[in-house]
Formats: C-alpha cells, structure tokens, sequence
C-alpha cells in the first residue's frame, strides 16, 4: 500500500473508529505488545484530539470562557471531527470555527459567538502575520500636485475591516484577563464596524464611523485619489476626502501608496 493510502487507512480507523478500517490498519502496522489495536488507536486519538483542543482554546479564549471549559471542549471534538488539521503547524488550525458556530445546533442560543470567534481569529492572524510598513511622507510629499488624482493609497497590509450586527468589541473586551471595571454588556448596544491591525508589536481595534468606513473600503478596493474624491464629493451626505486623509495618515491607516 501506498503511503498515501495507509494514511487515509489511518484517518479512517482513527476518527471514524470504523471496525473494519481499523482492523485493516492493524495488518499494516506493528503496534505495541501490551496493546490491542483499538486501544493503541485510542491513546493517539486522545493525544491529537487533546493537542488540538489546546490549540483551539488558545485561539478563542473569549469563546471558551463565554460557553465554559466543559461546553468548548465538547464543541472542538465535534469541530475536529468535521475540519481534521491538514497543516503541520497546529497555529493554522481553527480557520473554519467560526463557520462552524454559525451551523452548531447547540451554540443557537449564543448569536453573537460566530463573530466573536471571528474576532478571535483574525486577532490572532494579525498578530503573527507580517510586520507592516509605514507610509513614506518625503515620498508622498515628493509627488507633482498634478499626479495627485492618479495616487492609490494602500492600508496597512496586515489588517482586517469587517462587520457585526453584534457590540462584539464590548464582549471581547470585557472577557480580557486584565479587564477591569462592568461586565455587563447589552446587545441592544448594536452592531460595529472594526479595523484591527497591528503597529509594531501593538494591536490596534478602532471603530471608525460611517465616513471613515466608506474611505477605508475605497483604499482598500484600490481605487484612485480623483476617483475617491469625485465620487464621495457628489454622494449625500458628501465625504470631505481632503479632511480625512491626513487624518488616517497620522492613526498610521495609511500604509503606502502608488501611482
């Protein structure tokens, strides 16, 4: 057999506990004298599923304490066995929970939780990802006046703009370790708009408001300078473009630009 099959052979027998596969892998492989087939299975899918579990707490802190230890361990069992790992680095895994939240029957009762874990997860993706650079302002001030409508600005590379109907920021912020103050949070606070990214080895969630929301999605959509400020000067209500930009410019939004 092939080593691709005896390892869809071993898949099988270990998350399906198929009596038939496991049998089948036992033929293949030597396991040790003191134990059965079954129970040497046993002992590595308690050490994977175990490894995987940590890893899956240490991502979504905020979700494990808002369901308890009890529940969250319950959930990435069925999570694992639904999304197994296919990445060596055990840093990759979780992608897919808050997707899977979202369709989890006994989670219905918790809304906000997708996103929540959604937060989580893009927290923790741009807190490892790249360092990201800084807008150069001699460049920027180096360019002829003229050539200004045909400027693209960039945001930050390592960052990430998204929605909820859901105060998430308040949840998350109120289940942090050195939180301290109300832990009360009420749903009828609304919906967010978050901007998280990363300055340095510092993580920054702003909440823009609506302007600077539209602003962002155009930098990011990559339009052009003149295009941005022709189309946002004829909207209503109109978005002072001119106004904005120095301002993102100094929060450190505005990462780079081209032509």
């Amino acid at each position: 057999m092939e080593l691709k099959g005896l390892q869809q052979l071993f898949y099988q027998a270990m998350i399906t506990k198929d009596a038939d596969s496991i049998e089948a892998l036992s033929q293949k492989i030597a396991g040790a004298k003191s134990l059965t087939p079954e129970a040497g299975l046993e002992v590595y899918r308690g050490s994977v599923i175990g490894g995987l579990t940590k890893g899956l707490i240490s991502i979504y802190p905020v979700c494990c304490r808002l369901v308890g230890e009890e529940f969250f361990n319950a959930t990435a069992v069925s999570y694992i066995h639904r999304f197994p790992s296919l990445s060596p680095d055990i840093g990759d895994y979780g992608a897919e929970f808050a997707d899977f939240l979202a369709h989890f029957p006994p989670a219905a009762q918790l809304p906000y939780l997708p996103d929540v874990a959604r937060l989580e997860w893009y927290w923790e993706q741009v807190f490892k990802g790249e360092d990201n650079k800084y807008l150069d302002i001699q460049a920027l001030g180096a360019v002829n006046q003229e050539k200004w409508n045909d400027l693209i600005f960039s945001l930050p590379k390592n960052s990430v703009f998204f929605t909820s109907p859901y105060p998430i920021h308040r949840i998350w912020e109120v289940n942090q370790p050195d939180y301290e103050g109300s832990e009360e949070v009420s749903l009828s606070e609304g919906g967010v708009k978050i901007f998280l990214w990363r300055k340095g080895y510092d993580m920054r969630l702003e909440l823009p408001n609506d302007e600077e929301w539209e602003l962002l999605q155009a930098f990011a959509a990559q339009e052009s300078f003149g295009n941005i400020c022709g189309r946002f000067t004829n909207q209503s209500p109109p978005i002072d473009v001119p106004s904005l930009l120095p301002l993102f410019v100094q929060r450190g939004w505005i990462a780079g630009f081209s032509l």
